[in-house]
């Protein structure tokens, strides 16, 4: 078989890194795949694999042609008056700069794509007008039911009618079940199938790295952005210091808008010596190795492939109780280690899990729950269910 991944960017983020991963499973799976990416960023992740990397530059191409500027100008004029609209405007073009891209990949490597994968909805909205049952749809996060405004129907229409669609979690897809029953979809297929996770690769790469920091750590890490609530897991780790005596650090590792506002309330909670921000890393896997604790504090989650990583290291891990996949991970044992989405209750469980002595039973739940995300498996059910 031969698959192509699609993906917005390769810029540090989970989603692509589980499109690296995809295509590695593919290629370690004796398929052929490539992976492709549309926006020309700095690319921070590669394949551990021989796979192929084309960048398809939608915007730059669409914009060559005669009348691109214009459409891309009435787009946004468009955009300003029907918020959120874009997509249904100037993305047009897009597609069918996509599709013509496509072809001559196809053309290239001698032969067709059996398989075409859209890693997120930011991905596949640029290609939302192509009517090809090759294409599936991966819906990483839970679906908001109005995220277009007054246009969601049209759009949400536009984007899944007669497509394949894959969620990466029960919640996920149960989000989306109900998104499709309010505006009465018409999708072809909707199924839960999780993301891969290269265990092997994790392991290896979590060892024999130089240590990252001088004292016991507390891990945070992922975008820093409005969605992952990092000032939650600041405000938690305040009181877990005063209120439980902990004494460890905590390492908070990426990068986003929201930097500035965790910075300033670190400050406010005189925490400056204590909280040390660490940036992006593309193979963060030690961070979680020499780290004591993984703490996910999102207000929601498609899927929660951190904890995997942390969870793979052997790091004990905490997540709050969000909408999404994160209960497809923390179940059995490892629902301990569920916090409400409030500063005390995650306070109050990161000092929990710090003391917490790993039992039979707990060690028996975090091998069930890793192998629910093996590799194989995943490509094989991709091949099963869409070829």
């Amino acid at each position: 078989m031969r698959i192509a991944v699609v993906v917005h960017t390769l810029k540090m983020g989970g989603m692509e890194r589980v499109a690296t991963s995809l295509a590695d499973a593919f290629v370690q799976s004796g398929h052929k795949c490539d992976l492709v990416y549309l926006k020309d960023r700095k690319v921070d992740l590669k394949p551990n694999t021989d796979v192929p990397v084309h960048l398809f530059n939608l915007k730059r191409a669409a914009l060559g042609k005669f009348h691109g500027p214009i459409c891309f100008l009435g787009s946004k004029i468009l955009n300003a008056i029907f918020r959120k609209s874009n997509l249904l405007w100037f993305n047009r073009l897009e597609a069918k700069v996509f599709e013509s891209k496509l072809k001559a990949l196809e053309v290239k490597n001698g032969s067709a794509f059996d398989l075409v994968i859209f890693r997120g909805q930011g991905t596949f909205e640029h290609v939302w007008i192509l009517n090809d049952s090759r294409f599936v749809f991966v819906c990483e996060n839970v679906q908001k039911k109005y995220m277009y405004k007054g246009l969601s129907k049209k759009v949400f229409h536009s984007l899944f009618d007669y497509r394949n669609v894959a969620c990466v979690s029960t919640g996920a897809l149960d989000s989306f079940l109900d998104m499709a029953k309010t505006h009465n979809l018409a999708y072809k297929k909707a199924i839960m199938l999780s993301n891969p996770c290269d265990f092997n690769f994790i392991r290896e790469s979590a060892k024999s790295k130089e240590s990252v920091h001088v004292k016991p750590f507390i891990l945070g890490l992922g975008r820093l952005v409005h969605q992952k609530n990092f000032s939650l897991l600041v405000e938690a780790f305040a009181i877990a210091r005063k209120k439980y005596h902990i004494e460890h650090d905590l390492l908070i590792v990426g990068s986003g808008p929201d930097e500035v506002i965790i910075r300033k309330k670190v400050n406010e909670l005189d925490l400056d010596s204590s909280v040390h921000f660490k940036g992006s890393v593309s193979e963060p896997f030690h961070y979680y190795k020499q780290s004591d604790l993984y703490v996910l504090s999102s207000k929601h989650e498609g899927l929660g492939m951190v904890l995997l990583e942390a969870l793979a290291v052997q790091t004990k891990v905490i997540a709050t109780d969000s909408p999404g996949g994160v209960r497809q991970i923390m179940n059995g044992e490892l629902e301990l280690f569920l916090s409400e989405m409030a500063p005390n209750a995650l306070a109050q469980k990161i000092a929990f899990a710090l003391s917490f002595k790993e039992t039979e039973e707990y060690t028996k739940d975090v091998e069930r729950v890793l192998s629910q995300f093996d590799r194989f498996n995943i490509v094989e059910k991709y091949i099963e269910e869409f070829v």
